[in-house]
């Protein structure tokens, strides 16, 4: 029974013509994660594969490798003596792209399948040719870049019927311990909480509520502002006055002799302070109705004929208007 094998070192540690997979795009490029750490290990190999994805250089040529898997031999350029044996590269065509234009997760759970399929009849048709190929070994596929749970990855691998060693770095694992343990910390404080007992919550809450009669006694305390404590004089506010009305001084004043006039001491008198009353615009007062204008008094003449020129004006023109609307009516008519 095939097995999956997982553990924590270095994938490039691997014994001797053993077989390193990882996912790779179909645009030929290893720039990020554990792609460009397998570039600068092994640049030959990677121009294998760079050759791969750009001959030709066409979408169609890149979109049928998705997949697919690409076995590149050891390279002499990448031993590190000639005497040496070095590391088959096993290329998981995944995703069509790489970063924001990578493929779903879906299709690279879809195509990681199709292309260990590829892998085991081109592994199958070199060991039958006589030639050395050792184990299978494999980082977490599709976790890094593609962003794709490796727990998803690794069921779809599980069903390719082949022995597979996982390696993953050390961070993995610190990170793995960290979220485990941030997970079983939120699970504790949790059962805390549902601890309680509703005798201890309301414990609480009378110890943060203030006594009766505190609340008022400190409102009591507060001082009050100046123009509550004392109350300020009120000043008389001149009135405009309406035509008609018999000129004399104004409410809470007296006229020198020089004519003008003075306010009164506010502690003898005080007048209270009518609510502003609403100021019509001048369309209100300028344009009223015809049959409000004719009872309205203190109208003069001289505005009633102001507003009757204005109100033929405005109608002449809305006949004008009416007019040539019948007429281009009438034309596009006899035009059809």
């Amino acid at each position: 029974m095939p097995r999956i094998t997982e553990s924590i070192g270095d994938i490039f540690e691997a014994p001797p013509n053993s077989v390193l997979i990882h996912a790779c795009n179909c645009q030929g490029v290893w720039g990020s994660g554990v792609a460009l750490e397998f570039k600068h290990r092994y640049p030959k190999a990677y121009e294998v594969y760079h050759t791969e994805c750009n001959t030709p250089p066409s979408p169609f040529h890149q979109r049928s490798l998705l997949g697919t898997a690409l076995l590149i031999p050891p390279q002499s350029e990448d031993l590190p003596s000639p005497s040496s044996a070095g590391h088959w590269i096993a290329c998981l065509f995944t995703s069509i792209g790489y970063g924001g234009r990578k493929s779903s997760a879906d299709v690279i759970l879809e195509m990681t399948k199709k292309a260990m399929g590829d892998l085991a009849k081109k592994l199958k048709f070199t060991r039958g040719r006589g030639t050395e190929v050792g184990e299978l070994w494999a980082v977490r596929l599709n976790s890094g870049k593609f962003a794709v749970k490796w727990d998803r990855t690794k069921r779809v691998l599980e069903q390719c019927g082949m022995d597979l060693k996982v390696v993953g770095p050390p961070e993995e694992e610190a990170g793995e311990d960290e979220g485990r343990k941030g997970r079983k910390g939120g699970k504790d404080a949790k059962k805390e909480k549902d601890e309680e007992t509703p005798g201890n919550i309301m414990d609480v809450a009378q110890e943060r509520a203030p006594a009766k009669g505190q609340a008022t006694e400190n409102r009591a305390s507060v001082p009050k502002p100046a123009y509550e404590a004392e109350a300020l004089p009120v000043l008389s506010k001149k009135r405009k006055k309406t035509k008609g009305e018999p000129q004399g001084p104004e409410v809470g004043s007296e006229t020198s002799a020089a004519g003008t006039s003075k306010v009164e001491n506010a502690e003898t008198s005080s007048v209270t302070l009518q609510p502003k009353k609403h100021k019509k615009s001048k369309r209100e007062t300028d344009e009223p109705e015809p049959s409000i204008l004719a009872d309205a008094p203190g109208r003069t003449e001289k505005k009633r004929r102001k507003w009757e020129v204005e109100t033929e004006q405005e109608a002449d023109v809305e006949r004008r208007g009416k007019k040539k609307k019948k007429e281009k009516s009438k034309k596009d008519r006899n035009a059809d």
